[in-house]
């Protein structure tokens, strides 16, 4: 048995009806590979029984504490119904992308049952037309509460649903099971009582901290204030103290609808470290920023409102508290990156993420790795919760996450695992989440929000390859492009074959020499214009000549552990 710490009992709080606060994963899986050639329920539920133990967040329940006069506990369950956790479904004829993407949608929308442990999955059938998919494919989609997933457990996850080989494993080795006797009710409420004192220490001593911390900072802003003789004193706090000016209005900070839309698809991951090794200082995280924060402004330009400088995006981090007294568990923190969607330039707004990049992780120790988790710990909940939630809707309109995921194929029950898609969450003031996670040479990356932030979500999917191939390019050839004008309600889909002989240098370095038949959303006429020196440049010609904007229609998924690629 084992208490929540601060931060996942701030995830529970943060729940309501409209604001689910749970993470996902959708994988998409070949049965051919496997040594039947099929793949059947029976067959996913007996895997899926013999490593259950690997995880042991699929037992743990939550049990709450009598009147809440504290934190819930976990306590580890022996009685699981797989049958209720792993549901069967199909998909309605004829089983196509767009109709996978709705379904995945209404599943994402749906909260979970917090009297069983907190996850729940479910086997997809009928992917018959979801192209690029081989015959007889199925799909998984998996979710998680966010107060039961951490970054150890993301990886676990991931290790415990999924082996490298393709032979089902029937005779694996007995692993320990963690179960625990359901705790009374005197029993939680003596612990809580035991606990007031205690906790009420470690929150004076983190109140000293936080002060101390705090003078040293309004000591620094005036001193920085008098001797420039320009700016305001809350300026130079905040400079110092990390925090940026507080946003501007967008159509992702409002409240969020309980509906959400989802959309897929793949970034290749090749193009993307050609151009990480051109940029000095660049990370893999750093390109996928750029891209996004391309995306954002493209449709947001393209749907009359400004692209403020302001705007900004909250990264996951993870890190592993070392303070004595700490535990060693990976927490998932949050980081504020400036999007930059001012700089039309897709090169210098690389260039500046990188410059925020190495400043951000400079201040990331301003006020202590673990004094955020330590005011989640003490603080009452109901205050941490409003708290929060005001800051995080002041400073952040999106969630970009980037998870670095395995090189080598993976097997569920003998099938093999094509796709691989994170599905984030979003929350009041932040209507937009954007997540990625990397599998065999691709970037597989979910669009979430809510249907009235973004009802077409496939758009903005689209303009995520038309801005990694404009910085493919810009990195290549050193040239200066300012984007004019996208109009995404002119975004069409259009089936195509890819064309290698006229790909960019940037391009044909990094693609694999094979071709292959794939879907994509292409931008006609006038829709994308730029500006290359003095002559005008038609987004066709991109198209045509940049095989890397091709979108593999694809699905969501999961916030698993949150690792930078380096």
């Amino acid at each position: 048995m084992k208490q929540l710490s601060g931060l996942d009992e701030l995830f529970l709080a943060l729940e309501t009806n409209t604001q689910s606060m749970h993470v996902a994963a959708l994988g998409i899986y070949d049965p051919s590979t496997a040594p039947s050639g099929q793949v059947r329920l029976r067959d996913i539920l007996a895997h899926i029984q013999r490593r259950l133990d690997i995880a042991p967040v699929f037992r743990r329940r939550l049990v709450t504490v009598p009147f809440n006069v504290g934190r819930p506990y976990w306590v580890g369950d022996a009685r699981i119904d797989l049958e209720y956790h792993v549901r069967h479904i199909a998909l309605p004829q004829p089983g196509d992308w767009r109709q996978l993407c709705i379904q995945i949608a209404r599943l994402h929308s749906q909260p979970l049952d917090r009297s069983k442990p907190l996850w729940q999955a479910y086997v997809i059938e009928g992917l018959n037309h979801v192209e690029g998919t081989p015959p007889g494919s199925f799909a998984m989609y998996i979710k998680f509460h966010h107060a039961a997933v951490d970054g150890d457990t993301s990886a676990q996850i991931l290790r415990a649903m999924h082996t490298l080989i393709s032979v089902p494993e029937h005779h694996e080795q007995a692993r320990s099971r963690v179960v625990d006797s359901p705790p009374t009710g005197v029993e939680l409420g003596a612990r809580a009582v035991g606990n007031i004192v205690p906790r009420s220490v470690r929150m004076w001593n983190t109140g000293v901290a936080a002060g101390m911390k705090l003078t040293a900072l309004v000591t620094e802003s005036v001193f920085r204030r008098l001797t420039r003789r320009s700016g305001s004193f809350k300026h130079e706090f905040f400079e110092q103290l990390g925090l940026p000016r507080v946003l501007g209005k967008s159509r992702f900070d409002g409240a969020v609808s309980s509906r959400r839309m989802v959309e897929g698809v793949s970034l290749s991951l090749p193009i993307m470290q050609r151009i990480r090794t051109r940029v000095e200082g660049a990370t893999i995280n750093d390109v996928f920023l750029a891209v996004v924060g391309g995306a954002m402004r493209d449709y947001l330009v393209a749907c009359g409102e400004p692209a403020d400088a302001s705007f900004a995006a909250g990264v996951p981090t993870l890190a592993r508290d070392t303070l004595p007294g700490t535990d060693t568990t990976s927490q998932i923190g949050l980081s504020r990156v400036a999007m930059h969607m001012e700089i039309a330039n897709p090169l210098e707004r690389l260039k500046a993420i990188c410059r925020d990049g190495k400043s951000a992780r400079q201040t990331t120790d301003i006020l202590g790795r673990s004094l955020v988790k330590q005011l989640a710990d003490e603080m009452p909940t109901r205050m941490s919760t409003a708290l929060i939630q005001k800051f995080l809707s002041a400073y952040l309109s999106s969630t970009v996450s980037n998870v670095r995921g395995p090189d080598v194929p993976m097997y569920l029950a003998g099938a093999r695992l094509k796709r691989f898609y994170p599905l984030g969450l979003v929350m009041d003031g932040i209507g937009l989440s954007v997540s990625g996670f990397s599998y065999c040479d691709e970037l597989w990356v979910t669009v979430v929000s809510c249907r009235k932030m973004l009802p077409d979500p496939e758009k903005f999917a689209a303009l995520l390859n038309v801005n990694l191939s404009l910085l493919a390019d810009a990195v290549e050839v050193g040239r200066e492009r300012t984007i004019i004008h996208v109009p995404v309600e002119n975004v069409t889909p259009v089936r195509t074959t890819v064309n290698t002989r006229r790909a960019s240098p940037a391009i044909a370095k990094a693609r694999p020499q094979r071709q292959r038949k794939t879907s994509r959303m292409q931008l006609t006429g006038a829709h994308l214009r730029m500006a290359h020196e003095s002559s005008q440049i038609d987004i066709n010609e991109i198209v045509d000549a940049e095989p890397s904007i091709s979108v593999t229609p694809n699905v969501i998924v999961s916030n698993a552990e949150f690792i930078d690629h380096v």
